[in-house]
């Protein structure tokens, strides 16, 4: 099964930022914000991201991030109404 045809599904576990802001992002904030400052709070909030080639460190593919610590971490700093 393909990694686009999981991320359609409420049940993936694992998505690239591009997968992310297509789909689970814009549930939380729209418009959504830029690949870089998604990237910073990311990082600043420890979300696990994958790479699908560990060892490819320095760069070269994409970097999968958990769906679920990412709807997390909106729940948990978006107000809702």
């Amino acid at each position: 099964m393909a990694m686009k045809e999981l991320t359609s599904s409420p049940t993936a576990r694992l998505a690239t930022l591009g997968e992310l802001i297509e789909t689970t992002i814009p549930a939380f904030i729209s418009p959504p914000p830029t690949r870089e400052t998604l990237g910073a709070w990311f990082d600043a909030a420890r979300i696990p991201r994958f790479k699908s080639n560990p060892p490819a460190r320095g760069g070269g593919g994409p970097v999968f991030y958990s769906v679920a610590a990412v709807e997390k971490f909106f729940r948990s700093r978006i107000l809702t109404s």
